[in-house]
């Protein structure tokens, strides 16, 4: 299981979230996008980062690589002895991914995520706090075969 991430912040100041989930050979499992308002960009990866890990639990899955382009936020993920964070959702994040042993955290490059990306913009015109998208929405279908042919291409 393989998990990338976005989010965004508009030009109103709002910030929006989402995560594409797909197997080890690229295929869809699900995607989601939540509209989170006024927060940090920080924060913002981290409501992703958590909100797929229980999307992942509630289907049964136990274990994921999960992707992110913030630096910082996979930094802090991976320091599982921050016990004393004065941010909650971090908190609730480390504590999970200690209790789950076989959830890895990777930082990617950001033109890795351009379907997560396109996700985040898409969360912050449909203003749901999460929307759960089991199927591929038909402004990603572009980027996802694209991203599907570069896979196959890189493991010629």
């Amino acid at each position: 299981m393989v998990e990338s991430n976005g989010a965004v912040v508009g030009d109103s100041g709002f910030t929006a979230s989402s995560r594409i989930i797909q197997d080890f050979n690229g295929k869809w499992i699900v995607g989601y996008t939540r509209f989170l308002g006024v927060c940090s960009l920080f924060e913002a990866e981290l409501w992703d980062i958590l909100d797929g890990i229980l999307i992942l639990l509630n289907k049964g899955y136990r274990r994921a690589i999960t992707m992110t382009d913030n630096l910082e936020v996979a930094q802090n993920l991976e320091d599982l002895d921050l016990e004393d964070s004065r941010i909650a959702i971090l908190s609730r994040t480390q504590q999970i991914l200690r209790s789950e042993e076989e959830w890895k955290i990777k930082h990617i490059a950001r033109d890795i995520n351009l379907i997560a990306d396109r996700l985040a913009k898409l969360g912050l015109n449909w203003k749901t706090s999460l929307q759960v998208l089991n199927q591929v929405p038909k402004e990603v279908e572009d980027l996802l075969q694209a991203d599907s042919i570069n896979n196959w291409l890189m493991n010629l």
